[in-house]
């Protein structure tokens, strides 16, 4: 990987990274506050229809604001009908992070809680998305970057869809970005591909809450799975422990408590 190649605007693009199949990528610093970024160039696009796609994709993708989408901080054509695009740079002083490496780190699985986190950050990307009318398509877990803090976001949310003039999705797409979702659920629980015949998670993960067989079993039907990405999260193992979970008793004593407790602050 080449260093100190260019700038793009106040910029400088310190070190190329591994190229994204759209785009290639650069670590840049901007001059100004000293901050990192993650820089994308394209093209260039001699056709004015590209162009347009271009411009149209990325409007698109910079209004949807949600943690865990990947947020388009600039973007523009040059001179030469090359596309940038500006983001944050959510890697480590190594490179980029993403959820295919961090599987790969840890052995192929994740634990439960850790990938329950992980699938509900990207339903709530989806659920972002969709909410602007806006579609990614199916995700990979080298789809999705990791920062420092465990925080996942999807890379260029709807971006590639946008660049070939694609609209909003349909039902049968946000079956299948959802499916997607609980394909990568199975494989971070069980650390095996989701494939039929398919083994109930909770037969290979041992005291695994038989919820997880629950859902998975709904997310990955491929007809009458779950119909929005707000219903795969609702459903999910925990929302549902939530919502089972018996109302919290008090006695009398201790609302007598809560009740002087109340006057206190009430009186202040």
């Amino acid at each position: 990987m080449s260093t100190d190649v260019g700038s793009f605007g106040p910029f400088e693009l310190v070190q190329e990274l591994h190229p994204h199949p759209l785009a290639g990528r650069w670590l840049a610093l901007d001059r100004r506050d000293e901050s990192s970024h993650l820089i994308y160039r394209l093209g260039p696009f001699h056709d004015g229809t590209d162009r347009r796609r271009f411009l149209a994709a990325a409007a698109a993708w910079a209004g949807v604001q949600n943690i865990h989408v990947q947020r388009l901080q600039h973007y523009a054509l040059d001179s030469a009908a090359r596309g940038w695009l500006v983001t944050p740079y959510t890697g480590n002083q190594h490179g980029l992070v993403t959820l295919a490496d961090l599987l790969e780190v840890k052995g192929g699985r994740l634990g439960t809680l850790e990938s329950e986190r992980c699938v509900r950050h990207l339903l709530e990307a989806y659920a972002a998305g969709h909410d602007r009318g806006l579609s990614h398509g199916p995700i990979a877990a080298s789809d999705a970057m990791v920062d420092t803090r465990g925080c996942v976001t999807v890379e260029l949310f709807g971006f590639a869809r946008g660049l070939e003039g694609l609209g909003r999705g349909n039902a049968e797409l946000v079956g299948d970005e959802i499916r997607s979702v609980a394909a990568l659920a199975y494989t971070m629980i069980t650390g095996l591909p989701a494939d039929e015949p398919r083994i109930p998670a909770s037969r290979l993960v041992r005291r695994l809450d038989r919820r997880w067989d629950d859902w998975l079993q709904q997310g990955l039907e491929p007809s009458g799975g779950f119909r929005s990405a707000a219903d795969a999260l609702a459903a999910l193992p925990s929302a549902r422990r939530d919502a089972e979970a018996p109302p919290v008793q008090t006695t009398p004593r201790v609302r007598a408590v809560l009740s002087r407790l109340g006057r206190t602050i009430a009186s202040g």
